[in-house]
């Protein structure tokens, strides 16, 4: 316990892990003021991963890309140890189509990346290593393995840990029917699923919600499964929102207010809130009846819907997702964590304070967006995914660390 404290431990190695690095490789090789702060930061940044490799499950998601990987790479700054990956996915031919399925996106992009980073990290990499407690004193974040030994002590701490699903308290009674969207995204086989015709609900009008009724209804692996059943979206939102050009819009006959729904930097109505490829598409057949396997059924509350449930043999939850964090205490007291400002910083869910040193970024921890990436003023959710990542929320942690160091170094 007398070891130095390391600047940074992050904990999971998925693309929002990943992207920290990318993102603080991009610092050092920019060469500019903040180059010798990011090398510091690297040079003593452990980070920790559950699963057997770095990567993390985005490429095990059986539905195609619903934005550009060709972002991501061309983010990567020339003199990083990570430009080989970049050139070569961008001239691979299959990366031209916009609909390039995730599973290949993982083997061309996103494994090459896991690689190239294990072998820049090095030791300071530790798969297979879950991170079951992080013990925070007034002088040292401390991580701790599931036998509670100590992996790490450090001034900062970045939790990439992905995320999970938790059925709603009205779905508790039909847990035996229920799956979260992700889960079922995730799935290689139907096994263990209904196999009566029962109908299938899906609960929400996200992008995962019509993305788990599109599988439904072109996946090969469903076959028979449910494209001869009733599928219907219980949706709260008023209005279905589409990500598009406002060209598409008039072309489809999409409403929105030019004012509020269009994102000033890029144009694009909807941009942050907006269903996009296959998961539009799909809407757009249901709405103009060209879809009849779908229906959508508008609804105040699910209480008033108890009918569907007790009818459905599988009840499909796409309602977002809860964080995915280890035991924390701050002082010997446990909290729960999360609500993380546009920065990443993590704040204590009781008293709504920010805990100094803690961050948060991935698919659990939304972050609100800031400056240029705002997109439309009626946004209101967070930003997750592998092109925000690495683009703008990792600088935006990464800024607000070297503002934490600063000021520590000055007390």
């Amino acid at each position: 316990m007398d070891d130095p404290l390391l600047p940074l431990q992050v904990v999971g190695a998925g693309p929002a892990g990943m992207s920290l690095v990318l993102a603080l490789c991009n610092r050092v090789a920019a060469g500019d003021s903040q180059a010798e702060q990011a090398q510091r930061l690297l040079d003593g940044l452990q980070m920790f991963e559950a699963g057997p490799t770095a990567g993390g499950r985005m490429g095990h998601y059986r539905l195609n890309a619903n934005t550009s990987a060709h972002d991501v790479v061309k983010g990567i700054a020339d003199g990083t140890p990570f430009v080989e990956v970049r050139d070569r996915y961008i001239a691979h031919p299959q990366t031209q189509s916009e609909l390039i399925p995730l599973p290949r996106i993982e083997q061309l992009m996103v494994r090459p990346l896991a690689r190239a980073m294990a072998d820049f990290l090095g030791s300071r990499l530790h798969c297979a290593t879950p991170v079951a407690r992080i013990c925070i004193t007034d002088s040292a974040i401390n991580s701790h393995d599931e036998s509670d030994a100590v992996l790490a002590r450090s001034e900062n701490l970045v939790f990439c840990c992905g995320a999970r699903e938790l059925p709603l308290p009205q779905l508790l009674p039909f847990r035996d029917r229920w799956e979260g969207s992700g889960q079922f995204l995730l799935r290689e086989t139907p096994e263990g699923l209904p196999a009566d015709k029962s109908l299938i609900v899906i609960i929400g009008a996200s992008h995962s919600a019509f993305s788990c009724a599109w599988r439904l209804l072109h996946d090969p692996l469903f076959e028979g499964f449910g494209r001869d059943r009733e599928i219907v979206i219980l949706q709260r939102r008023e209005k279905i929102r589409l990500r598009c050009t406002p060209e598409f819009a008039a072309a489809h006959s999409i409403d929105y207010d030019r004012q509020q729904d269009v994102c000033r930097s890029t144009g694009l109505v909807y941009r942050n809130g907006g269903l996009r490829k296959d998961a539009k598409m799909l809407y757009l057949r249901i709405r103009d009846g060209e879809e009849k396997r779908v229906k959508l059924v508008e609804m105040k509350s699910l209480d008033e819907k108890q009918d569907y449930l007790e009818r459905a043999g599988l009840i499909l939850q796409a309602t977002g997702f809860d964080s995915n964090l280890p035991q924390i205490e701050v002082d010997g007291r446990a909290v729960a964590l999360g609500d993380p400002t546009e920065n990443g910083e993590l704040r204590d869910l009781r008293t709504q304070k920010i805990v100094p040193g803690l961050y948060g970024m991935g698919l659990g921890l939304n972050i609100l967006p800031g400056g240029s990436d705002i997109g439309e003023k009626s946004f209101r959710g967070g930003l997750h995914g592998f092109l925000s990542y690495p683009l703008t929320i990792a600088p935006r942690i990464i800024d607000s660390i070297y503002t934490h160091m600063q000021t520590e170094t000055a007390h």
